[in-house]
């Protein structure tokens, strides 16, 4: 069980991992892990709910789902008590494991990403798709590998295999690595 008091904790970071250990978050866990791919839309509703409509969900939205950026800006809201902060946060670790663990064509988020991607892959929705899932889970240099694959074979456009492609792909947290890095990779 986690303490209620913020002085138990150094800081927003320590908070978080501790609740990433704790029972409440791990039935969750247990319980979206045990879920059929269809109820993806009805946990994404549940999770939603308990962020709230608040600061928590504008600053959810600002640093694109990711739950410690929030966490740390939220942790010094003084009306914000550690119950109803640990309630969002399973929200968005609820969402956050929703977002890795759905198939693209579900994922709203994903979606935003592939109507980016559309323009690069000669306005192919189903190009772009098959992409996206396609580099799910790779390591960056898996993905470069991938994409000079697709500019070999006529898939990807030449004009926007470098900052266009990388923007996207950066933005959206799925490639890391500076621009630079890849340019010098991508023929």
């Amino acid at each position: 069980m986690m303490s209620s008091n913020r002085g138990d904790y150094a800081s927003a970071s320590e908070w978080i991992s501790a609740l990433r250990q704790d029972e409440a978050w791990l039935s969750q866990q247990q319980r979206l892990q045990a879920s059929a791919p269809d109820d993806a839309d009805i946990h994404k509703e549940d999770a939603l709910r308990r962020i709230g409509k608040g600061e928590t969900f504008e600053f959810w939205e600002i640093y694109r789902h990711q739950v410690e950026p929030v966490i740390c800006e939220v942790w010094d809201i003084a009306e914000l008590s550690l119950p109803k902060l640990k309630i969002q946060a399973i929200g968005m670790l609820s969402m956050e494991w929703i977002e890795q663990h759905t198939p693209m064509g579900l994922c709203d988020q994903q979606q935003g990403v592939v109507e980016r991607l559309k323009p690069i892959f000669y306005g192919s929705e189903e190009e772009a798709k098959a992409f996206l899932e396609s580099i799910h889970g790779m390591k960056a240099t898996q993905i470069i590998a991938k994409v000079n694959q697709l500019v070999a074979d006529k898939k990807i456009s030449d004009l926007s295999k470098h900052r266009d492609l990388w923007s996207v792909l950066n933005e959206s947290k799925i490639y890391k690595r500076t621009e630079s890095n890849w340019n010098q990779q991508v023929k």
